[in-house]
C-alpha cells in the first residue's frame, strides 16, 4: 500500500487540460472561468455519508487506483484537480450522494487500466465549464 501512495502522491502531477475563457476579481477574490477538457475519468460514488467523510474516502480509493491498484499493476501518476460533486438529498442536505472523480492521465486515456476496486468506474465525460 505504501508503494501505491508513493506512486500516486509523489510522482509527477498532470494538470487537467483547460482553456482559459475569462478571469476577474469580485469582492477581493480572484477567479478564472475555464473550459476543462473531457475524457476518461475514474469515479467513485458514495451514498449515505457526510460530505467530508465521503470525499476523503473516495479520494483515497482513487489515489490507490492511480498508484497501482489496477489490473496492470501500473502507477499512472496523479492529475489535478480532483472533481467532487455533491448530489443533495430532497431536504437540501449534502449527505445523499457524493461522486469523486479523477481525470485519467493522458498517456492512459486511450486504454486505462481496469480498477481492482469494483466501486471505481471508468466513465467518459464531456468538456465542462
Amino acid at each position: 500500500m505504501m508503494g501505491m501512495v508513493k506512486n500516486s502522491l509523489l510522482s509527477t502531477v498532470e494538470a487537467w487540460p483547460y482553456r482559459l475563457l475569462s478571469k476577474g476579481e469580485k469582492d477581493q477574490v480572484s477567479y478564472e472561468e475555464r473550459a476543462c477538457e473531457g475524457g476518461r475519468f475514474a469515479a467513485v460514488e458514495l451514498v449515505g455519508k457526510p460530505f467530508d467523510e465521503a470525499s476523503k474516502e473516495g479520494a483515497v480509493k482513487l489515489f490507490k487506483y492511480v498508484g497501482g491498484s489496477n489490473d496492470k499493476g501500473v502507477g499512472m501518476g496523479m492529475t489535478a484537480p480532483v472533481s467532487i460533486t455533491a448530489f443533495p438529498a430532497e431536504d437540501g442536505s449534502f449527505q445523499q450522494k457524493v461522486k469523486v472523480s479523477l481525470r485519467i492521465p493522458s498517456q492512459f486515456q486511450a486504454n486505462p487500466p481496469c480498477p481492482t476496486n469494483e466501486s471505481i468506474k471508468i466513465e467518459e465525460r464531456q468538456e465542462m465549464t
